[in-house]
Protein backbone atom coordinates (compact mmCIF):
# COMPACT_ATOMS: atom_id res chain seq x y z
CA UNK A 1 0.00 0.00 0.00
CA UNK A 2 1.38 3.42 -0.96
CA UNK A 3 -0.22 6.59 0.35
CA UNK A 4 0.50 10.03 1.73
CA UNK A 5 -0.64 11.84 4.82
CA UNK A 6 -0.67 15.60 5.33
CA UNK A 7 1.92 16.40 7.99
CA UNK A 8 -0.85 17.70 10.21
CA UNK A 9 1.19 17.95 13.39
CA UNK A 10 3.72 20.17 11.60
CA UNK A 11 0.88 22.14 10.00
CA UNK A 12 -0.60 22.78 13.43
CA UNK A 13 2.81 23.78 14.82
CA UNK A 14 3.18 26.18 11.86
CA UNK A 15 -0.35 27.48 12.44
CA UNK A 16 -1.66 26.55 8.98
CA UNK A 17 -5.41 27.08 8.90
CA UNK A 18 -5.95 24.14 6.57
CA UNK A 19 -4.87 21.69 9.27
CA UNK A 20 -8.33 21.03 10.69
CA UNK A 21 -11.31 21.93 8.53
CA UNK A 22 -13.97 20.37 6.34
CA UNK A 23 -11.29 18.72 4.18
CA UNK A 24 -9.25 17.37 7.11
CA UNK A 25 -11.78 16.46 9.76
CA UNK A 26 -9.62 14.01 11.72
CA UNK A 27 -6.27 14.98 13.18
CA UNK A 28 -4.00 12.11 12.16
CA UNK A 29 -0.45 12.27 13.42
CA UNK A 30 2.40 9.95 12.49
CA UNK A 31 1.98 8.19 15.85
CA UNK A 32 -1.70 7.48 15.24
CA UNK A 33 -1.14 6.33 11.68
CA UNK A 34 1.80 4.11 12.56
CA UNK A 35 -0.14 2.60 15.45
CA UNK A 36 -3.00 1.77 13.07
CA UNK A 37 -0.61 0.30 10.52
CA UNK A 38 0.94 -1.98 13.11
CA UNK A 39 -2.43 -2.91 14.58
CA UNK A 40 -3.57 -4.04 11.13
CA UNK A 41 -0.26 -5.79 10.44
CA UNK A 42 1.30 -3.45 7.91
CA UNK A 43 5.05 -3.07 7.92
CA UNK A 44 6.48 0.29 6.88
CA UNK A 45 8.94 -0.29 4.05
CA UNK A 46 9.66 3.34 3.35
CA UNK A 47 8.71 6.70 4.79
CA UNK A 48 9.60 10.00 3.13
CA UNK A 49 8.87 13.59 4.03
CA UNK A 50 7.97 16.14 1.38
CA UNK A 51 9.13 19.38 2.98
CA UNK A 52 6.79 20.04 5.91
CA UNK A 53 3.79 19.33 3.72
CA UNK A 54 3.26 15.56 3.50
CA UNK A 55 4.54 12.20 4.62
CA UNK A 56 4.65 9.39 2.06
CA UNK A 57 4.45 5.75 3.12
CA UNK A 58 5.14 2.51 1.33
CA UNK A 59 3.84 -0.41 3.38
CA UNK A 60 3.31 -4.13 3.08
CA UNK A 61 0.79 -6.42 4.75
CA UNK A 62 2.74 -8.74 7.03
CA UNK A 63 0.83 -11.26 9.13
CA UNK A 64 3.96 -12.05 11.16
CA UNK A 65 3.91 -8.63 12.87
CA UNK A 66 3.30 -8.82 16.61
CA UNK A 67 1.06 -6.00 17.72
CA UNK A 68 2.93 -4.56 20.69
CA UNK A 69 2.61 -0.82 20.54
CA UNK A 70 0.10 1.19 22.49
CA UNK A 71 -1.32 4.44 21.28
CA UNK A 72 0.32 7.35 23.06
CA UNK A 73 -2.11 9.90 24.47
CA UNK A 74 -1.29 13.17 22.67
CA UNK A 75 -4.44 15.04 23.67
CA UNK A 76 -2.84 17.65 25.96
CA UNK A 77 -0.01 18.38 23.51
CA UNK A 78 -2.37 18.69 20.54
CA UNK A 79 -4.87 20.83 22.45
CA UNK A 80 -2.05 23.16 23.46
CA UNK A 81 -0.96 23.50 19.81
CA UNK A 82 -4.53 24.13 18.65
CA UNK A 83 -5.15 26.79 21.29
CA UNK A 84 -1.81 28.43 20.43
CA UNK A 85 -2.93 28.59 16.79
CA UNK A 86 -6.24 30.19 17.79
CA UNK A 87 -4.47 32.79 19.93
CA UNK A 88 -1.98 33.45 17.12
CA UNK A 89 -4.79 34.27 14.67
CA UNK A 90 -6.59 36.43 17.18
CA UNK A 91 -3.39 38.49 17.58
CA UNK A 92 -2.67 38.51 13.84
CA UNK A 93 -6.20 39.62 13.02
CA UNK A 94 -5.94 42.51 15.50
CA UNK A 95 -2.54 43.40 13.97
CA UNK A 96 -3.96 43.27 10.43
CA UNK A 97 -6.96 45.38 11.41
CA UNK A 98 -4.61 48.06 12.74
CA UNK A 99 -2.66 48.06 9.46
CA UNK A 100 -5.86 48.18 7.41
CA UNK A 101 -7.15 51.09 9.46
CA UNK A 102 -3.98 53.12 8.82
CA UNK A 103 -3.20 52.38 5.17
CA UNK A 104 -4.24 54.11 1.98
CA UNK A 105 -3.18 51.18 -0.18
CA UNK A 106 -5.57 49.07 -2.23
CA UNK A 107 -6.07 45.95 -0.16
CA UNK A 108 -6.56 42.42 -1.44
CA UNK A 109 -6.90 39.11 0.36
CA UNK A 110 -5.46 35.97 -1.23
CA UNK A 111 -7.24 32.68 -0.96
CA UNK A 112 -10.81 31.97 -2.03
CA UNK A 113 -10.98 29.10 0.36
CA UNK A 114 -10.65 28.47 4.06
CA UNK A 115 -7.43 30.54 4.12
CA UNK A 116 -9.32 33.76 3.47
CA UNK A 117 -12.48 32.65 5.23
CA UNK A 118 -10.59 31.85 8.42
CA UNK A 119 -9.21 35.39 8.69
CA UNK A 120 -12.58 36.91 7.90
CA UNK A 121 -14.33 34.84 10.56
CA UNK A 122 -11.60 35.63 13.09
CA UNK A 123 -12.72 39.24 12.74
CA UNK A 124 -10.65 40.65 9.87
CA UNK A 125 -12.11 44.04 8.96
CA UNK A 126 -13.15 43.58 5.34
CA UNK A 127 -14.42 47.13 4.67
CA UNK A 128 -11.29 48.17 2.76
CA UNK A 129 -10.66 44.84 1.01
CA UNK A 130 -11.33 45.29 -2.69
CA UNK A 131 -11.27 41.64 -3.76
CA UNK A 132 -10.36 38.15 -2.71
CA UNK A 133 -7.84 36.73 -5.17
CA UNK A 134 -7.22 33.14 -6.21
CA UNK A 135 -5.20 31.37 -8.93
CA UNK A 136 -7.92 28.83 -9.60
CA UNK A 137 -9.93 29.90 -12.68
CA UNK A 138 -12.86 27.78 -11.44
CA UNK A 139 -13.24 30.12 -8.46
CA UNK A 140 -12.78 33.39 -10.33
CA UNK A 141 -15.84 35.54 -10.99
CA UNK A 142 -17.76 33.58 -8.38
CA UNK A 143 -18.70 34.54 -4.83
CA UNK A 144 -16.53 33.34 -1.97
CA UNK A 145 -18.85 31.22 0.13
CA UNK A 146 -20.01 32.98 3.29
CA UNK A 147 -19.01 36.43 2.02
CA UNK A 148 -20.07 39.03 -0.53
CA UNK A 149 -16.67 38.96 -2.27
CA UNK A 150 -16.41 38.10 -5.95
CA UNK A 151 -13.15 36.24 -6.52
CA UNK A 152 -10.69 37.69 -9.01
CA UNK A 153 -7.48 36.52 -10.62
CA UNK A 154 -4.24 37.83 -9.08
CA UNK A 155 -3.56 39.25 -12.54
CA UNK A 156 -5.58 42.33 -11.51
CA UNK A 157 -2.50 43.33 -9.49
CA UNK A 158 -0.56 43.94 -12.72
CA UNK A 159 0.61 47.52 -13.00
CA UNK A 160 -0.62 48.53 -9.55
CA UNK A 161 1.97 50.38 -7.48
CA UNK A 162 -0.13 50.92 -4.38
CA UNK A 163 -1.40 47.43 -3.54
CA UNK A 164 -1.26 45.47 -0.30
CA UNK A 165 -1.91 41.74 -0.37
CA UNK A 166 -2.80 39.72 2.71
CA UNK A 167 -1.51 36.20 2.16
CA UNK A 168 -2.40 33.36 4.50
CA UNK A 169 -2.10 30.14 2.51
CA UNK A 170 -0.15 27.91 4.84
CA UNK A 171 2.40 25.71 3.12
CA UNK A 172 1.64 27.43 -0.22
CA UNK A 173 2.64 30.96 0.94
CA UNK A 174 6.15 30.99 -0.56
CA UNK A 175 5.00 29.60 -3.91
CA UNK A 176 2.20 32.17 -4.21
CA UNK A 177 4.40 35.07 -3.08
CA UNK A 178 7.12 34.13 -5.59
CA UNK A 179 4.60 33.85 -8.43
CA UNK A 180 3.04 37.23 -7.68
CA UNK A 181 6.33 39.09 -7.23
CA UNK A 182 8.09 37.45 -10.21
CA UNK A 183 5.27 37.09 -12.70
CA UNK A 184 2.63 39.68 -11.86
CA UNK A 185 3.94 42.70 -9.96
CA UNK A 186 7.09 43.03 -7.87
CA UNK A 187 5.79 46.26 -6.29
CA UNK A 188 2.96 44.59 -4.36
CA UNK A 189 3.45 44.70 -0.61
CA UNK A 190 2.69 41.27 0.80
CA UNK A 191 1.75 40.61 4.41
CA UNK A 192 2.34 36.88 4.84
CA UNK A 193 1.07 34.80 7.77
Amino acid sequence: MVFSLPNMHKWLENKFTNCLNFEHTIFYTENILEFLLQKHKFRILEKKYFKEHSIFYRTLKDETINVTSKLKNEYDENKKLFLAMRQYYQRQTAYLNEILKNTNKKIYLFGAHLFGQYLIYQGLNTEKIINVLDNNPNKQEKRLYGTNFIVKSPQILKGQNNALLILNAGVYNDEIEKDILQNINDKVEILKF
